[in-house]
């Protein structure tokens, strides 16, 4: 023992009502949580923690200053730096527990141990050792397994060597290690040690009140072993283990076995590895009666800490002792399986929302789709009551995620509930969504003949509203595009900037009221175009054809009077305009893109006015025009200028050549359809497809058509926000005009109307802005499940099979949409700014939109890696007659820009003609390395 040099405090042992009123910092985390513990001993029955005293920090301090040790201590681990290597920090460790061994317990400490505990106590009992690091069974750093302990000490000797024992282990390199791993640093460390009286198990263990292995805090998982638990906590040992339900009786064990397990060592003190008994090996330690105390205790613990803990326990002759518990620090990051299951995919919607979207874009979209379906609601006669009841459906069809637009599945099918024929419906919306991945999280269950009468209101409601809306779409489609050009013709475009940032909101916000809130004719025939789409498809089946899907696409091509083909039939117009007067045809040929406008304004005034025509007309229709941060032709006209240099390229490329080709398919495919289905079903038959047919194609019709309606209402919303960007810049509230599309729609409403819960938005926008950038580097799949909270433990990954696979010959599959072969190189093209000189080459990219449709004229063939027969590329293909394939997995990926390919748009099938096996091989394994 050491003379004790140091002023002592009153007491340096203390026991567990006076540990109680000190802080961790005092005792330590251990001590601190075994004081909690103690004190639940008076609320929880059959809570029994063993006796137990704590040797404070104080003491530990008092130590290290009577060998002089606490400034060279300080030094020894500065000398380490912040990331030291192995062999250092080993040296270092041992070292400075050299020197606490040497100096031996101080005897103020050891009085103050025999004083606490008892003289007859120390010499007769049985006592564990542990230590009471601070920070240590804190949230974030348990300090597990890092400090040493002494098991079944007895005397005041061997009690005074286990206390400096333990001091010493705060130093070790195990110790050391973890505090630069947690970031917690290597100053100011301080100990205490508690002396535990030792409960001779006869089994012991740990409890987690969560599941350590799934992450489910509704489950707890207990591992059980005969003898003392440290056998099961250093390894040695073999345990069962077991998952029970913290509020059922449903229960999981799973016996192993335990051929060793550890006992006290009577002779020398500790421990020691026994045999276990044959007969006790494959044997469960735990009764279910036991499990079920054992699980009740920690679930009143946890509830007392209101938090999941990690309990050390042992049982002795049928009674349960808690040794100590802390909090768990660490749970794996994944959701439950009990939490629910939601599934995503934007195999359709990203031909409107491609690539990353900001917030406001996200935000305007998913009020819109809100606002538009809950009108639908009622227009299908679904009760007040009931369209309430189902907010959240309505305010979740969407989901942003690593900034890109996605449909919630589920809400999707929860919505065609509504209609009659569930299972119909979800096949026809699943074929127009392009879901090749179909889920069945609703099913069309057999109802019975009580919820059958309950149903059928509104299931006649609906039925009724639909049909009679179906007779009349043409007229409801022309009173919806009256109401929508009166709407649109009040908002004087170039006279924004004379309005207040009030008066612009004001103006966004009468929008809504005139604008979105009249949207429902577009849905209701979207509704259309999928039930006609369907059943014409169904038609195509029972005939039996090849190929259904495209027969059916060429059956839809050639279709007059769609409005999404007549930005490309104006450029084309304007190439015959140029190409009869040369000067003006070697201005276009010749001068920068971005400069045209200008040059023409100046020397080809007559010119001139027809691009600004054009612009008027069609100057919101843009790569990613429904994303409000895209710069449109209104902003820079480059883009048309450069789409009109691709057409002069082509002088077979007229609107004469064009007319042909939205013919020639379409008619072949009727002469192969026709006498098929008349031959087969009778000419009566042959009437109720042809009028099938005829309905789909007016359906088509309408939809494209109000689609440009709907890419000139966000070009207002576009115009009104970027305003409002410029004149939030002009004071100083943000940093550029840009900056806007970075807030919410309805952080903006807060901002004006004073319900903004931030009011200095430049730091809020610099957070997004990095944020979003940081998701451009990779492509999310198409399809994918989550569990639970969205953006929480939730890896976003393809369910099924690897998406971007090829054949071993290296060929791709795609859905063919238009016929023909081409053999040409790709160009791939993912914006505006890429090479857009196509001139017969493969357009390939992720996604298209409306806005992408004057690029097509020029292509030799169309490949896209998402959308469906209904998509946008698909329709705009079919009219121009130019061969295309969709929903290509991972072809962005696989082919590179340049490549040879030949595809065939019957077949959707694409090969690579420069294709290399080995070296695809060995690229793919060096991409893994």
């Amino acid at each position: 023992m050491k003379k004790d040099t140091v002023n002592s405090p009153a007491n340096y042992c203390l026991d567990a009502l006076q540990a109680a009123a000190l802080s961790a910092d005092q005792v330590g985390g251990k001590a601190f949580n075994l004081a909690f513990l103690s004190r639940q001993t008076l609320a929880i029955n059959s809570l029994q923690v063993p006796q137990w005293w704590v040797v404070p920090v104080a003491a530990f301090r008092a130590q290290l200053r009577s060998l002089n040790l606490e400034q060279w201590i300080e030094t020894e681990l500065a000398s380490l730096g912040d990331k030291p290597d192995s062999s250092a920090l080993e040296q270092v460790a041992q070292g400075i527990q050299q020197k606490i061994r040497d100096g031996g317990l101080l005897i103020a400490i050891a009085d103050d141990v025999r004083t606490a505990i008892g003289s007859d106590a120390l010499a007769h009992g049985w006592w564990a050792v542990r230590s009471s690091v601070v920070g240590e069974d804190a949230e974030g750093a348990s300090f597990a397994g890092q400090m040493d302990s002494c098991l079944y000490q007895r005397g005041e000797e061997q009690i005074a060597a286990a206390i400096i024992t333990v001091m010493q282990s705060a130093f070790n390199a195990r110790a050391l290690a973890y505090r630069i791993q947690k970031g917690l640093g290597l100053t100011d460390i301080n100990a205490a040690v508690i002396i535990q009286r030792m409960i001779d198990a006869d089994v012991a263990g740990v409890m987690f009140t969560a599941n350590p292995v799934n992450g489910d805090r509704g489950e707890a998982f207990i591992s059980a072993t005969w003898g003392c638990g440290e056998g099961l906590v250093s390894g040695h040992c073999n345990a069962d283990e077991i998952s029970v339900r913290l509020n059922s009786n449903e229960l999981s064990v799973q016996v192993n076995d335990k051929d060793l397990c550890l006992v006290q060592d009577a002779e020398q003190g500790g421990t020691r590895e026994q045999e276990v008994a044959a007969d006790k090996r494959a044997v469960a330690c735990l009764t279910d009666t036991q499990i079920f105390a054992l699980r009740d205790l920690g679930r009143s613990i946890a509830e007392a800490y209101c938090a999941p803990q990690d309990i050390e326990w042992c049982l002795k002759d049928g009674a349960f002792y808690i040794l100590q518990a802390r909090p768990v620090t660490r749970l794996p990051e994944q959701n439950p399986d009990t939490d629910r299951l939601q599934v995503w995919d934007n195999s359709n919607i990203q031909e409107s929302y491609c690539g990353v979207t900001t917030p406001l874009t996200f935000s305007f979209a998913n009020r819109a789709y809100k606002t538009v379906y809950e009108q639908t609601l009622r227009l299908l006669g679904v009760r007040e009551n009931v369209v309430q009841q189902h907010q959240d459906m309505l305010e979740n069809m969407l989901g942003l995620i690593r900034g890109r637009v996605y449909y919630n599945i589920n809400n999707w099918y929860r919505g065609l509930l509504f209609l009659p024929s569930f299972r119909t419906n979800k096949a026809d919306m699943e074929r127009m969504m392009g879901l090749t991945d179909p889920v069945d999280l609703i099913q069309d269950r057999e109802l019975s003949g009580r919820e059958k009468l309950a149903r059928l209101p509104q299931m006649l409601r609906a039925l009724f509203a639909m049909l009679s809306r179906f007779r009349r779409m043409d007229d409801l489609v022309a009173e919806f595009r009256a109401h929508f050009a009166a709407e649109y013709a009040r908002v004087e475009r170039n006279k924004l900037h004379s309005l207040s940032m009030d008066a612009l909101i004001s103006l966004s916000r009468t929008l809504d009221k005139t604008l979105l809130n009249n949207w429902t004719t577009p849905i209701v025939n979207d509704f259309y175009v999928m039930m006609m789409n369907g059943k014409v498809h169904r038609w195509l089946e029972k005939l039996g054809v090849e190929n259904p899907a495209l027969v059916q696409n060429n059956l839809l091509s050639g279709e007059e009077g769609i409005e999404s083909t007549e930005p490309t039939k104006f450029l084309l117009r304007l190439c015959d305009e140029a190409r009869t007067q040369p000067e003006l045809l070697a201005c276009l040929k010749d001068q920068p893109n971005d400069q045209l406008l200008v040059l023409l304004q100046l020397k080809f005034p007559d010119f001139h006015s027809r691009c600004l025509q054009y612009i008027e007309l069609y100057g919101d229709r843009t790569m990613g025009e429904l994303k409000l941060e895209s710069v449109t032709l209104r902003q820079d006209a480059s883009f048309m200028f450069a789409v009109l240099k691709n057409f002069l390229s082509r002088d077979d490329l007229t609107l004469a050549t064009l007319a042909e080709n939205e013919a020639r398919f379409r008619a072949e495919a009727e002469q192969a359809v026709l006498p098929a289905l008349q031959k087969q079903f009778g000419r009566r038959g042959l009437k109720k497809f042809q009028r099938d047919l005829s309905r789909l194609r007016d359906a088509i019709r309408n939809r494209e058509n109000m689609r440009l309606a709907r890419t000139r209402m966000f070009g207002l919303y576009r115009d009104i926000f970027r305003q409002l960007g410029e004149q939030l810049a002009f004071y100083s509230q943000l940093e550029q005009a840009g900056d806007i599309f970075y807030l919410t729609l309805e952080e903006i409403y807060a901002y004006a109307d004073g319900r903004s819960v931030t009011a200095d938005l430049k730091p809020l926008v610099a957070i997004r802005r990095a944020e979003f950038a940081s998701y451009e580097a990779d492509e999310p799949p198409h399809h994918f499940h989550t569990r639970g909270p969205l953006y929480c433990n939730n890896r976003f990954e393809y369910p099924h099979a690897q998406e971007e696979t090829a054949a071993a010959d290296g060929s791709l599959q795609g859905t063919g949409c238009y016929p023909g072969i081409v053999e040409q190189k790709v160009r791939l093209i993912f914006s505006p700014d890429d090479e857009l000189n196509l001139n017969g080459q493969i357009l390939c990219t992720v996604r298209t939109d409306p806005g992408w449709a004057p690029l097509f004229p020029t292509a030799g063939g169309i490949l896209v890696e998402r959308g469906s027969t209904l998509s946008h590329s698909a329709v705009v293909a079919r009219e121009l007659g130019i061969p295309a394939v969709v929903g290509i997995p991972g072809l962005t990926k696989l082919l590179a820009d340049q490549e040879l390919v030949r595809m065939d748009g019957s077949s959707g099938r694409v090969e690579r003609l420069e294709f290399n096996a080995a070296e695809s091989v060995a690229a793919a394994e060096e991409s893994v390395a």
